[in-house]
């Protein structure tokens, strides 16, 4: 087996885990029926990445996150604009429906469920596999969806060819809200990455 399918073995493992706890910590910090369903999780090319994500051409708020430590990566989670909205009244208790333009709770929304997520990633490095990473603190965008991506992945396409996607689905109380989920190991997580694949 290759290095670079042990590697992408062991993100697609650590992707698993992740989203087991994020689906767990997101229904506890939501204090609904609530959980995340991992619909699809893949390695692209950066290229056709773009296009696939420029052509969706909607509206998105994104939280961008890069996980600092021993196996350095950028994470980037983004939701459609109107899905926005029903994040920020599910975490503020409100009837669903109450937000209805993008303001300060539906950013904090997408900021917490970001922190959320990239803080659970973290945390299956740390315990799964006594490695040390944090997140950073989030910065989160309102833009077109290609805008937003193109930024996210600019620096590492320098190094990169390839993008680790995530596809997610949130199964919230009748609602299901689309998110997407990008992680992208940067220069210095190969040998983290080989260790734990050769460990699993």
């Amino acid at each position: 087996m290759s290095d670079n399918i042990k590697i992408n073995n062991a993100i697609s493992l650590i992707a698993r885990l992740s989203i087991d706890k994020s689906s767990r910590m997101f229904s506890k910090f939501v204090k609904a029926g609530a959980r995340i369903e991992l619909e699809k999780a893949y390695v692209a090319d950066i290229t056709e990445a773009t296009k696939m994500i420029n052509a969706e051409d909607s509206e998105v708020v994104g939280a961008f996150i890069n996980l600092i430590g021993d196996a350095p990566f950028k994470f980037l989670f983004f939701v459609n604009l109107k899905d926005s909205f029903l994040l920020a009244d599910l975490i503020l208790r409100r009837p669903m429906g109450t937000t209805q333009a993008f303001d300060l709770y539906a950013s904090s929304a997408v900021q917490e469920i970001g922190n959320v997520l990239a803080s659970s990633i973290s945390n299956v490095f740390a315990t799964d596999f006594q490695i040390v990473m944090k997140p950073s603190p989030p910065t989160v965008l309102h833009d077109y969806a290609g805008t937003l991506f193109e930024e996210y992945i600019i620096e590492a396409a320098i190094e990169k060819n390839e993008i680790f996607i995530i596809q997610t689905k949130f199964v919230v109380v009748e609602h299901n809200i689309n998110c997407h989920m990008f992680i992208v190991p940067l220069h210095g997580s190969e040998n983290v990455l080989a260790n734990i694949a050769n460990r699993t």
